[in-house]
């Protein structure tokens, strides 16, 4: 197979993975509307492989694309100060959201909103990585 040099090419190339990701989102989607129908408990939970795929893709997605999308964005990097911000304005949020969901288990609950305020933290940072330095 001969290497794609033509830039049309590429970039119907890459149009054509989009539209497979989103019929493919779309068929995953409507999977899991479906299942729901059923049953509403077994749709949404860690152990349907249909949701698993679903947030894999969509994770995936969203951290590759933001090397592109931080580049061509004409903001300066943030502050340390600010990101620590993030961190603990995500933390707070999500760990009262866990605590409002599941009010027996406020240890649980303290590392989920720990756990997602990194996950966030990281990709804010990574996307930092490709802003414009501040002058």
């Amino acid at each position: 197979m001969k290497k794609i040099v033509d830039e049309r090419l590429k970039l119907q190339l890459i149009k054509n993975f989009k539209i497979a990701f989103l019929v493919e989102n779309a068929v995953i989607i409507l999977m899991l509307i479906y299942q729901s129908f059923k049953n509403m408990d077994k749709a949404i939970s860690a152990s349907n492989p249909i949701w698993a795929a679903f947030m894999v893709g969509t994770m995936t997605l969203s951290l590759l694309s933001v090397n592109v999308t931080a580049s061509i964005e004409d903001k300066p990097k943030r502050s340390n100060l600010k990101l620590l911000n993030y961190f603990l304005l995500t933390f707070v949020i999500s760990s009262l959201f866990f605590i409002v969901t599941m009010p027996e288990h406020i240890l649980l609950s303290l590392l989920c909103g720990t756990v997602i305020a990194v996950v966030i933290s990281g990709l804010l940072m990574y996307e930092n990585h490709y802003r414009y330095r501040d002058n």
